[in-house]
């Protein structure tokens, strides 16, 4: 797709209300983020991790994560020879995304945590966040290979604040679903740039770019303590992340050798799969930085392992859950920005610019009383709470996309 002679802005704030949802959901940017999800989860559907890919170190007690390295990339593709991006051109991107994430974990052992106990998130993050800054764009020129007569610095800023947005808020320190949601869209931009061409990518590549992801954001998690950002507390999926149990139920949907669901909080099945699949690989992370009965702090986690008996239907509930919980979510999206060409604030079916909420509009939505919701500079009112019940009693906003092929697909 040709991206020749388009104006590149660097992505701003749209999305500035609750009542801005409504437009988020008829949006460009919406639909190719939508879009993107469901390509991506039938790409993974009964494909497996191969067992190097991901850390051993993220997931297991014992050992310091501190001063751990990424796996060379190059390791990774001479293990896998019949993967077809090796004989095509585009391998270098497939590759260069790979030493890209190596070269940000590299980063976390050159800027080790300040001494003495930080409550809410470590300072040394935010040096973190100004080395990758500083650097970002050259690793791009070194690593990524772009389409010819490319606006290289526009490009950079679109499609870059996306990645810098992915790895968790420099100022909030904190990390969460809208951040995971954010590499999601730097992955999107590179589908759509033919950056890294999806007709040529397997399953187990997207699976490796997503393994290497959050063992790079898990890292940042501990070693800088970062805060949940917009958690739901023990009512929540998960403190940080929805998309990798996504990914992971994916993987096991249609895999006659899957475990059984209800045997997934096993010590058995960890140890089993935890290498192999995403969605057991996020649970034995739960297991590595929390105490106690896994029921009492992961309690809706526990509800699908009690109740739901096919990967099918577990699946299907998380797909529900994000367009609800993540999607649907003001405190979430308000922090996804739009930009003028890969996600764009335009009507999806007029291409006509959507409305942005004026400074009038905000204060009249926003004269309710409230209180900081963490401490975290959210002001929490009746408007934008989450009231959502359990994930599996919620009512999908769309029909359920299927479980196999391109699911969901527009």
């Amino acid at each position: 797709m040709s991206k020749v002679g388009l104006e590149w802005t660097t992505p701003s704030k749209k999305i500035n209300a609750q009542s801005d949802l409504v437009y988020f959901k008829k949006s460009v940017g919406y639909r190719k983020l939508f879009k993107t999800l469901t390509l991506v989860i039938s790409k993974v559907t009964n494909v497996q991790l191969p067992g190097e890919i991901l850390d051993p170190e993220i997931t297991t007690r014992k050992k310091p994560v501190s001063k751990r390295s990424l796996p060379s990339p190059s390791a990774i593709v001479e293990s896998e020879p019949k993967n077809k991006l090796q004989k095509n051109h585009q391998v270098r991107s497939f590759n260069g995304i790979l030493e890209i994430l190596s070269q940000l974990n590299k980063l976390i052992d050159d800027t080790p945590p300040l001494a003495g106990p930080r409550r809410f998130g470590n300072m040394a993050c935010r040096d973190w966040h100004d080395k990758v800054i500083a650097r970002i764009n050259n690793l791009f020129d070194e690593y990524l290979e772009l389409p010819q007569k490319t606006d290289k610095e526009g490009l950079y800023s679109e499609l870059g604040s996306y990645l810098l947005n992915s790895f968790g808020s420099k100022i909030r320190l904190d990390y969460g679903t809208g951040h995971e949601l954010s590499f999601l869209a730097f992955l999107g931009g590179l589908f759509e740039l033919k950056i890294l061409p999806v007709d040529l990518l397997s399953g187990v590549d997207i699976l490796t770019i997503f393994a290497k992801y959050y063992d790079l954001v898990r890292r940042l998690i501990i070693d800088y303590n970062l805060e949940p950002a917009g958690s739901h507390g023990v009512w929540g999926l998960d403190d940080h992340f929805h998309l990798i149990y996504i990914l992971g139920a994916a993987q096991f949907n249609g895999d006659k050798s899957a475990p059984p669901v209800s045997q997934v909080l096993t010590s058995q099945v960890i140890s089993t799969y935890k290498s192999t699949n995403l969605y057991v690989n996020a649970i034995a992370f739960i297991y590595k930085i929390k105490s106690g009965p896994f029921n009492e702090h992961s309690p809706i986690i526990y509800d699908i392992h009690a109740s739901v008996v096919l990967w099918s239907k577990v699946l299907q509930g998380l797909f529900r859950m994000y367009e609800v919980e993540v999607f649907g979510k003001f405190p979430v999206v308000q922090h996804f920005y739009f930009g003028n060409v890969l996600y764009t604030w335009r009507d999806s079916e007029t291409n006509r610019e959507l409305p942005i909420t004026s400074g009038d509009e905000l204060l009249e939505e926003d004269d309710s009383p409230g209180f900081l919701n963490g401490y975290q500079g959210v002001n929490t009112t009746r408007s934008n709470i989450s009231m959502t019940g359990a994930p599996w009693a919620n009512k999908p906003a769309r029909a359920i996309p299927p479980t196999h092929g391109h699911i969901g697909r527009k």
